[in-house]
């Protein structure tokens, strides 16, 4: 390297000894940097150390800015936050608007509570609320510079406002927008969201005609680069069984147009209107999604128990009617209601590659009107209540048989279909697998990289139905049993017998070659315990571990003495002086894990109801 270029990677004098070494390639430095994106408090600490090393940090502690408002004010150790000064989100809005800091930011998420007042004492008057102006006037200073922004997320309970919709339209990098409309049935001002051709991944959450009548069908009309959009409306139109969400509005100018959106991934929750299927051709491309979303949105799960008052039958049945026009090969589904009419698409779902049946169900809120559905409607799991005991019975020997019946018709479209190329699987608790069904499920789905499934064996057994021949599997969640009846009631028992006597002994450290999967033996006299060498979660109800890395101990065991001696082995007492055989037994680490370390796994993440 010649001298005029060696500047470039040789250190100054303010950044030498700061890492324990004379002198330290800036690369090195920065590199060890970027490792530290999300501890904020070491890399405020090194903007501290030296000059070199504030201006290396500061982009990487500026890259990711969240402030959270509450309503309240909160205290810690005694001593109010913001002491001396203003709140938290009040100072570093200021320190947006104020400072150099604002075009080192690429995402910015705004979310909380924000304290402001009765909305309805100025709509009364026709007019906006004062501090909600004041606090989008502020966003906007701040916006406008953000000039190399990324990422935008407005997840405050107030409403956005026109002059923050305009300083979002004039960022040139904006490539994901996150809208959270406020819940408030005061009136507000129809919004035109404005045109924002760059952005390719669009979430509205909370979104309700009769609280927020924000336009989108603009912005949709130019959105020529969205590939990702998440669509959350309020769960009060369905539970109140209001249709006032029309689909053909939010894409009435690409309709007319006949303008397509190539989404690739769509989801959509709590939507509670009537399909179209041939305005929502008009207006996207469903061969291009191979990633659908779709919960609470098509009613509760199919059961022989369908009460007569339940408001969306008749809307929800529209949506599942079949059509021969829409015709997508999703790679990803995410559902949670269980139907056959959805056992009809898994059959024609060739090249499926993750299936997530989401056990969580809505639970709506009782707002008294008499039609609204109520949570026995919603949940498979609870039987209608009688006074006679006799038809209760009958009643959970139907509800069960079509239980069974529905769970035959999803399996065959699983494993004669979508096996081969499945690599995530969710399968409800309501659905507990025998031994046959898992060995069918294994034979035809042998890429199976996560498993959640309620399984039924005995002890440790199904490890070793598991583990040998899924070998791409390294995340396994085995689910609580679920079902109705006595039978019901006993698989849950047992399940939670078996999870309450569970911990990191009964992986590590148990003698026994049937109960000890996680046992590597090298004794040709044993039965071989099976390696997990490719797990790295387990989960067992509530219940997580996490399988570590191979250790070596030595297991000492007494040798029996001849009948000669006028002493046998089976007294149970081992003298110090009695000869053992030594044995080298190589084994896992099993840690005990909080689910909080495993909400990135796909199969605890997807088990929900969250927007992701």
């Amino acid at each position: 390297m010649t001298f005029r270029g060696s500047h470039l990677y040789v250190n100054g004098p303010e950044i030498q000894h700061v890492f324990g070494v004379t002198s330290l390639p800036l690369t090195t430095v920065a590199h060890i940097i970027s490792y530290l994106d999300d501890d904020v408090t070491s890399l405020s600490r090194l903007c501290r150390t030296s000059r070199s090393l504030y201006y290396m940090t500061l982009p990487h502690l500026w890259k990711s800015v969240t402030l959270t408002s509450h309503p309240c004010i909160r205290y810690k150790d005694g001593e109010p936050e913001g002491s001396g000064g203003a709140s938290p989100f009040s100072m570093g809005l200021n320190a947006l608007v104020t400072t150099k800091v604002a075009p080192l930011v690429r995402n910015l998420i705004l979310q909380g509570d924000f304290g402001w007042m009765e909305p309805h004492e100025y709509s009364r008057a026709g007019r906006v609320s004062e501090t909600g102006m004041v606090l989008n006037i502020a966003i906007c200073a701040a916006l406008d510079r953000c000039t190399q922004l990324e990422s935008f997320r407005w997840d405050l309970n107030t409403r956005i406002q026109p002059n923050v919709y305009a300083s979002l339209a004039r960022l040139p990098k904006l490539r994901e927008l996150w809208l959270r409309f406020p819940s408030s049935r005061a009136p507000h001002p129809i919004t035109d969201i404005p045109p924002m051709p760059n952005i390719d991944t669009l979430c509205i959450t909370h979104f309700d005609p009769l609280c927020n009548p924000d336009d989108l069908s603009t912005f949709f009309f130019h959105a020529e680069k969205l590939r990702t959009l998440q669509m959350h409306f309020s769960p009060r139109m369905r539970d109140a069984g209001e249709a006032s969400v029309i689909v053909a509005q939010f894409f009435r100018k690409n309709i007319i147009e006949k303008k397509k959106l190539f989404l690739k991934r769509v989801g959509m929750y709590n939507l509670f209107a009537q399909m179209d299927v041939n305005d929502c051709l008009h207006a996207v491309d469903t061969g291009m999604c191979d990633d659908f979303t779709a919960l609470n949105c098509f009613g509760p799960d199919e059961s022989p128990f369908k009460s007569s008052s339940n408001a969306t039958w008749f809307l929800d049945k529209t949506w599942l009617i079949p059509s021969d026009k829409v015709l997508p090969k999703p790679k990803v589904l995410r559902l949670d209601q269980l139907h056959k009419r959805h056992t009809q698409d898994l059959a024609r779902a060739r090249g499926l590659e993750r299936l997530y049946l989401v056990n969580a169900r809505h639970v709506p809120r009782n707002s008294g009107n008499a039609v609204t559905p109520s949570s026995r409607d919603q949940s498979p799991l609870i039987a209608p209540a009688t006074c006679n005991g006799g038809t209760n019975a009958v009643a959970n020997s139907m509800r069960s048989t079509a239980s069974i019946h529905l769970r035959d018709l999803y399996m065959d479209s699983i494993c004669d279909v979508c096996g081969p190329t499945l690599k995530h699987l969710i399968l409800p608790a309501r659905w507990p697998l025998s031994r046959e069904l898992i060995v069918r499920l294994i034979r035809s789905a042998p890429n199976l990289t996560q498993l959640s499934a309620p399984i039924i064996c005995s002890g440790f057994d199904f490890f070793r139905l598991v583990v040998p021949f899924l070998t791409h599997l390294w995340a396994l969640r085995i689910l609580a049993p679920a079902t109705e009846g006595l039978e019901g009631e006993r698989l849950a028992y047992e399940f939670r017998q078996f999870v309450d006597q569970l911990d990191e002994n009964s992986f590590g450290e148990c003698q026994a070659g049937e109960t000890e999967p996680f046992r590597i033996t090298h004794s040709g006299m044993e039965k071989a315990a099976v390696d997990v060498a490719h797990i790295r979660y387990v989960g067992f109800g509530d219940k997580v571990f996490e399988i570590g890395q191979v250790y070596e101990d030595v297991v000492k065991t007494p040798v029996a003495l001849s009948s000669r001696d006028g002493s046998g082995g089976d007294s149970g007492i081992v003298d110090d002086h009695v000869e053992c055989s030594q044995e080298v037994v190589r084994k896992r680490r099993v840690t005990r894990i909080p689910e909080s370390e495993v909400a990135h796994v796909e199969i605890w993440k997807m088990d929900s109801l969250d927007v992701i």
